[in-house]
């Protein structure tokens, strides 16, 4: 038997609930092996629950006296900027008193991107993500410790983006290529290597330096591996595009994931803020896939790495088959 209709769900609002269950907490963030340090970085997921009930339930509301298309979509952005919203709010709030998550910090949560400020991280230096390690000034890196879900995770990204790079030593940059429904291929998150990291990790140094912080523990030299933001104009067409993907009114189940699954991929090709957006795009996602499925959807623990480290397709028919379905095809154009 099939399931409902995207317009069958939009005017039931039914299905199973949106619980913290749906949102694994991202093993890049268990830094330590301790269990309660472990359920502090869980408890989260509380947050991110009711916060997707909240916009679900929101969203319902405004897809059924949507007249048309254009409607429909702005619903949805609408409901990607409460979610925006609702994470610059948790990290002003946030109980820790110091840190990157501290409300100190709560700014950059709606600072948008730009084509002068792109997001840079390092996917490597898994040796600081170990429980106990030292920091050695002499040789400039993490001894001792014992392995935990964070390094054992960077471990795994940073060979999965090593892989995406030619055999070739002069090729230092790789484009996750967008395809959108024109028959252009946008550009998204960037893998740097090479040249191309050290010049991301020089220019990450100076932006900290600046602002007073601690640059002692950065390598700017030997084997670096940055992913970096899209360019503004590149994020702004994907990020439209995903929220067309999902105001379609769906007729057919199957069509419905397709879309969540490929607007999943495009949302995380497209920040709009320095911090936060991978937890705003998680809840968004539940919160628009309990409406386009039949329930909450399945969402792997670092899924913003998956999407910077595979290809589309890859991406693609990793997160399908996390939905527990059978059908692994995906189509390129969307």
């Amino acid at each position: 038997m099939s399931g409902p209709t995207t317009r069958e769900v939009h005017e039931s609002g039914s299905g199973p609930a949106i619980t913290a269950a749906c949102f694994p907490a991202p093993a890049l963030l268990l830094r330590t092996n301790d269990p309660v340090g472990q359920r502090t970085v869980r408890a989260f997921a509380d947050g991110q629950a009711e916060t997707a009930r909240s916009l679900s339930r929101s969203l319902t509301v405004a897809l059924r006296s949507a007249p048309d298309m254009g409607a429909r979509v702005a619903a949805f952005i609408a409901a990607f900027e409460a979610t925006e919203g609702w994470r610059y709010r948790a990290a002003a709030s946030s109980p820790h008193s110091t840190g990157r998550y501290s409300p100190s910090w709560a700014d950059r949560f709606r600072t948008p991107l730009t084509d002068d400020n792109p997001n840079l991280f390092r996917l490597g230096d898994h040796a600081r993500f170990r429980d106990g390690a030292m920091w050695d000034p002499a040789t400039r890196t993490y001894q001792g410790g014992t392995d935990t879900p964070a390094s054992r995770t960077m471990r795994q990204f940073e060979a999965l983006a090593a892989a995406r790079f030619p055999w070739s030593p002069r090729v230092d940059v790789v484009r996750n290529n967008v395809f959108l429904p024109n028959g252009r291929t946008a550009d998204g998150t960037r893998l740097l290597r090479g040249d191309a990291a050290h010049r991301a990790a020089a220019e990450l140094t100076a932006r900290i330096s600046a602002r007073g912080g601690d640059t002692s523990r950065i390598a700017t030299s030997g084997h670096l591996i940055y992913t970096a933001s899209a360019p503004e104009s590149e994020r702004r067409a994907i990020f439209h595009h995903a929220m067309a993907l999902l105001a379609l009114d769906h007729t057919a189940p199957a069509d419905a994931l397709t879309a969540w699954l490929q607007a999943a991929y495009l949302l995380y090709q497209a920040p709009r803020m320095k911090r936060g957006a991978d937890a705003t795009i998680r809840t968004f996602l539940v919160a628009a896939g309990a409406l386009l499925l039949s329930g909450p959807p399945v969402l792997p623990h670092n899924i913003d790495l998956r999407a910077y480290t595979r290809t589309y397709d890859l991406f693609v028919t990793e997160l399908r088959t996390a939905q527990g379905t059978a059908d692994t095809s995906v189509g390129r154009q969307i």
